[in-house]
């Protein structure tokens, strides 16, 4: 292990590195999916591309995607679990109040991400079950929505602008 500080890599600075790792992994699989339900789309129906496309999604969503969202909340939230508790002498209350702005607009942006998130799995489910809803141009558009998100989310936590302070 690479030391740090005087010493070796510590919990907190782990759990930001998974907590970026599976961000990245989440975000990734929300670029794939759209376009996997775009070719699907377009498919000719009970195709071999349909097929290969309905198990591929299923696949991303159950090995990367459910992972990547699980994993990227609960490091998530022990960071800033981490966050109060070194404001803990004062109270639960006075801690929160001294979180900064920019990350409840990250949180609310994380939050619409999975509900995204949860928009792409029933949809997956219904184009596996023939329900074909949505054009294939609509597919390819939503495909740069989690992206445009993703960079708000980023400059949110590497700049930490002061919104309303």
């Amino acid at each position: 292990m690479p030391a740090r500080r005087g010493g070796g890599v510590n919990g907190y600075d782990l759990s930001r590195a998974l907590h970026i790792i599976a961000f990245t992994a989440w975000m990734a699989g929300l670029l794939m999916l759209p376009r996997f339900y775009a070719y699907q789309t377009g498919a000719e129906r009970g195709g071999e591309l349909e097929s290969k496309m309905i198990a591929a999604s299923g696949s991303l969503r159950r090995i990367i995607l459910t992972p990547a969202l699980v994993v990227t909340w609960v490091m998530g939230l022990y960071l800033y679990s981490h966050y109060l508790v070194t404001g803990w002498g004062d109270g639960f209350f006075e801690a929160v109040s001294r979180t900064p702005s920019w990350f409840y607009l990250k949180f609310l942006l994380v939050l619409g991400l999975s509900g995204y998130h949860g928009y792409l799995t029933a949809e997956g489910k219904r184009l596996a079950a023939g329900e074909r809803r949505r054009s294939e141009r609509f597919w390819r558009m939503t495909n740069e929505v989690p992206f445009l998100i993703a960079i708000a989310v980023i400059l949110l936590a590497t700049l930490e602008p002061s919104l309303w302070n």
